[in-house]
This record gives C-alpha cells, sequence and structure tokens, in this order.
C-alpha cells in the first residue's frame, strides 16, 4: 500500500509511542520536493544511482532524555514494495556514510530488509558513539539514529528497540490501521 503524507508522518514515532522522552522534532512528513526545499530530504546521487528516486513522502522525528542518547528517525515512502526495493541498496549506501568508522550489526529480522552499524557519532570525536538501523518494510524505508556524547554509554542494541517500533508502525499503516506501537516507559 503507498501511503500519503498523514499515513507516513503516522509511521514516525511521536511522544505517545516514545514515553519518557523529550520531542526534538515533532513528526513531520512532506512531498520530496517539499522536503528537499526545507533540508528534510538528504539526496545523493552518484552516476545511475539517486537515493531519492521515486521517493513520494519524506518525514523525520526526534527526541531526546537527559543522560540518555539522541533518537532520530527518518522515513521516505514509495508507490509499492517493488520501488522501495530497487531503492533499497542506494538509500542505504547514502545514509551508511554518516557513521564514522563505522562496523556492521546485527539486529535481528528487522521489516523486509536491513542493515545496521555502530561506528562514532557523527562529530567523529573520540569517545561518541553512533548507531544506525536501516530497515524496508513494504513501501516504506526507515531510517533509526542515536547519538551519545563522551559521557553518556550506550549500548550497541539500544537502537534496535526504537527500530523494531518504527518498523511496527509501517506495518500497521500499511495494513490501513492507525498506528500505535510504542516502547515501553522503561526504554
Amino acid at each position: 500500500m503507498s501511503l500519503n503524507a498523514a499515513q507516513t508522518r503516522a509511521v514516525l514515532p511521536d511522544a505517545a509511542s516514545v514515553p519518557g522522552w523529550k520531542t526534538t522534532i515533532e513528526p513531520v512528513a512532506y512531498p520530496l520536493e517539499k522536503a528537499k526545499g526545507l533540508g528534510l530530504a538528504r539526496c545523493f546521487q552518484e552516476a545511475e544511482q539517486d537515493s531519492c528516486s521515486r521517493v513520494r513522502f519524506v518525514g523525520a522525528s526526534g527526541f531526546h532524555q537527559q543522560k540518555k542518547p539522541v533518537v532520530s528517525f527518518m522515513v521516505q515512502t514509495y508507490r509499492d514494495p517493488a520501488t522501495a526495493r530497487a531503492a533499497y541498496a542506494t538509500v542505504w549506501k547514502t545514509w551508511k556514510r554518516w557513521v564514522p568508522a563505522p562496523k556492521a550489526m546485527a539486529v535481528g529480522q528487522l521489516g523486509d530488509q536491513r542493515n545496521a552499524l555502530v561506528g562514532l557519532g557523527s562529530s567523529a570525536v573520540k569517545g561518541t558513539k553512533g548507531l544506525m538501523i536501516l530497515v524496508r518494510e513494504g513501501s516504506v524505508i526507515m531510517l533509526s539514529t542515536a547519538e551519545s556524547g563522551t559521557h553518556v554509554d550506550m549500548a550497541d542494541s539500544f537502537l534496535t528497540r526504537f527500530a523494531e517500533v518504527f518498523t511496527q508502525r509501517a506495518e500497521e499503516a500499511q495494513a490501513g490501521k492507525e498506528p500505535s506501537a510504542g516502547i515501553e516507559a522503561s526504554s
């Protein structure tokens, strides 16, 4: 099922789905061209590959909590699963460049396709840590990231539960349901 802008926004984790976390970016979703104009869509072109090729809507949300990592979510929707599947490798190639000193990480069987990395935080400062999980579920590609500073511990598995919830929300939306999946307050 192809999602519209409102459904795309509903897929993104919100304050109700991550209780106890403060919102840094309220869930938003826009058609690709508007998202590009607002700087929300990060597209990368190389030869014949364009990471935003055939994207319908782009959205984001983000959260923080005292003495915890910063967590961010991005979503790109496509007209059908085949289009999203064809775009997945290019999208992953684009996003994985944002993790300094990356190492592959296992995250189980999330969605139809998945990749994950652990590395330094985006600042590349020694002692920081960054996690990235990219998942495709049907016609939706979702990016989950977590960043911790030098004085915040973060297990490699920290982001997995957030990515699971994000994937469940995409499943719910594509089944024509209102996304309601969330994490427990203790996460």
